[in-house]
C-alpha cells in the first residue's frame, strides 16, 4: 500500500538531514567546488580540515595536510585544491522533490535550523479536515461503525462528530516514517501497513491513513460539508 506519488497531506520541509561539505578553491579561474570528506576522514574535527590541502575527485575530498594519507588513495583523487571552508549542508524533501535549504558553519547551527523548521517541540502536530467523499460509501460506513464501537485500532481510533455524520481518526505514533532507519520520534510506515492489513481495513482508507500519517497528521476528520482535497480520489454514489 506504500506509493511513491507524492503526498497531498505533506506541507513544507520534512524528512531533513544534514552533511558536513568542504568549499574547495583549486583555480583561480573556476569557481570553488564542493564535496564531502571520505569516508576514512569523518572522524577529523573542522579545524583540521580548514584552510588544508587536498586532494579530490567528483565524489569525495581527501585532506593531505597533516595527514597519514596512502599513495594509492592519491592517485584516485587526482585534483589539488585548498579547503577554504566548511560547511554544513542542510537538505530537506517537499511535495515535489529533496531541496537545498541552506548552508550553514556549524553543526550546532544546522541542527538548530533542522529543529526550528520541522517543528520540533514534542507538541507539534497537523489536523485536517477533508471530504468524506474520499472514501468509498461502504468504506466510510466501516468508518463509522468503528467510531460507534469505542474500539481502537493498532495506530488509530475513530470518534463521531454528530452535528453532520462527520467522523475523525486520531492517528498514533507518527510520523510513520517510509524508511524503517530514521531514528527519533515516529515508527516505520511498513509496520502500521502490516498491522492495518491484519485489521482489515478497507484500502482506501488505509492509503489514506499512511498518506496522512507520514505527514505527521495527528487527526484527520472525514466530514461530509468539507472542501475535497487537490491530490486525492473523490467517490460518487454512483
Amino acid at each position: 500500500m506504500l506509493t511513491s506519488t507524492p503526498n497531498p497531506f505533506a506541507r513544507g520541509f520534512h524528512a531533513f538531514s544534514c552533511e558536513r561539505v568542504v568549499q574547495i578553491h583549486y583555480d583561480d579561474q573556476c569557481p570553488p567546488c564542493y564535496r564531502p570528506l571520505h569516508n576514512a576522514q569523518l572522524d577529523l574535527d573542522d579545524n583540521h580540515i580548514n584552510c588544508q590541502a587536498c586532494v579530490f575527485d567528483d565524489d569525495c575530498a581527501v585532506i593531505t595536510e597533516g595527514q597519514d594519507v596512502s599513495g594509492f588513495l592519491r592517485m584516485q583523487l587526482p585534483a589539488d585544491g585548498v579547503v577554504t571552508t566548511v560547511l554544513y549542508q542542510v537538505t530537506a524533501e517537499r511535495p515535489s522533490g529533496s531541496v537545498h535549504v541552506g548552508d550553514l558553519p556549524s553543526l550546532e547551527a544546522a541542527e538548530h535550523l533542522m529543529q526550528q523548521l520541522s517543528f520540533a517541540t514534542g507538541h507539534y502536530s497537523r489536523s485536517w479536515e477533508i471530504s468524506s467523499a474520499h472514501l468509498p460509501a461502504d468504506e466510510y460506513a466501516y468508518l463509522e461503525q468503528l467510531a460507534r464501537s469505542e474500539r481502537p485500532a493498532g495506530f488509530f481510533e475513530c470518534f463521531q462528530l454528530v452535528s453532520n455524520r462527520s467522523v475523525g481518526c486520531k492517528l498514533y505514533t507518527t510520523p510513520w516514517h517510509r524508511s524503517a532507519d530514521v531514528e527519533g520520534l515516529g515508527c516505520s510506515a511498513a509496520e502500521v501497513c502490516t498491522r492495518l492489513l491484519d485489521e482489515q481495513v478497507p484500502p482506501v482508507l488505509m492509503t489514506l491513513l499512511l498518506l496522512a500519517g507520514q505527514a505527521d497528521t495527528r487527526f484527520l476528520v472525514f466530514d461530509p460539508d468539507a472542501a475535497p482535497l487537490t491530490g486525492l480520489p473523490v467517490f460518487t454514489d454512483d
